[in-house]
């Protein structure tokens, strides 16, 4: 029972918690990982950030733009203006933009990777991930484009030898072991999951997203009080996301714990009473209550 509900609350999950390639490819990295040095570049990204959470987006805009004059080669600054940019409903600009860009630089590695991220066509935005990868072949960014591309056509074997290349040349990037989790949950290999999630963990054990697959892992392996510990973590993270307590009630369920389970589930419903989990969750409770 619980393989299934889990296999139908990741369903769920893609579309509340799991962010889009075009987002999480490296917005999570970007913020441990700065590529640039120019203090001035730095200080107009954060200002940029904090307009952005404040929904700010054209004053965010001037700031990230400032920030890219201020240093061109400012990776994270490049990716934050193209999301900011499709944020105000903008996006078809950034492909035009990021052409001339790398028309100045066509020897860029930086600017093959950004242009081939504004492309639609897989083919064609793999072609100009290979090109940085050319110029620098330890531009592990163009790697990861590589196997998320492969991950979107539903290539996952493809997707794996691209992603586990990535951690060849950054062994430490977390949105790869992410990604790598995912498709190893998607072709049921919940053991695979579980030891490269885990090794996520160690290196950022305040990403939610990593919780959350590993919870899921450990789920479907029946260590269901380890799985526990790693969704109530994931929810003291982020206590806004109504989703962990439906997984928390999954696993106290299967846990011989019904109680806590009632009370996991009335959680969920106390903070997102219309959310379209709700009918399934309240259907769940009443069977629990009965």
């Amino acid at each position: 029972m619980i393989r299934l509900l889990c296999g139908a609350a990741i369903r769920a999950l893609q579309g509340a918690l799991v962010l889009t390639l075009a987002s999480c490819t490296f917005s999570l990295a970007a913020g441990r990982e700065l590529h640039s040095k120019n203090s001035r570049a730095i200080s107009l990204y954060e200002q940029g950030l904090e307009l952005a959470e404040k929904e700010r987006f054209n004053e965010a805009l001037e700031k990230l733009k400032a920030a890219i004059v201020a240093d061109d080669q400012f990776l994270e600054a490049h990716l934050r203006y193209m999301d900011t940019f499709r944020s105000v409903g903008r996006g078809e600009e950034v492909t035009g933009m990021y052409s001339n860009m790398l028309k100045k630089k066509p020897d860029s590695p930086v600017f093959n990777f950004l242009y081939g991220r504004t492309l639609n066509d897989l083919d064609e935005k793999r072609a100009a991930y290979r090109r940085a990868l050319a110029l620098d072949s330890t531009f592990y960014y163009a790697q990861f484009g590589i196997g998320g591309s492969y991950m979107l056509e539903g290539r996952q074997d493809e997707a794996l030898v691209a992603l586990n290349k990535v951690l060849e040349i950054k062994p430490d990037m977390i949105d790869a072991m992410r990604m790598i989790g995912k498709i190893y949950m998607d072709k049921g290999m919940p053991f695979q999951a579980r030891a490269v999630l885990e090794q996520a963990v160690a290196v950022d054990s305040f990403d939610v997203q990593v919780l959350l697959g590993l919870g899921q892992a450990l789920s479907q392996l029946e260590r269901f009080e380890s799985a526990e510990k790693v969704f109530r973590r994931a929810a003291a993270l982020d206590p806004d996301e109504p989703l962990f307590h439906y997984y928390i009630a999954l696993v106290c369920e299967m846990s011989g714990r019904k109680d806590e389970a009632i009370r996991s589930l009335g959680r969920f419903l106390e903070k997102a009473p219309d959310h379209k989990m709700a009918p399934m969750v309240r259907r769940m409770l009443e069977k629990l209550r009965n």
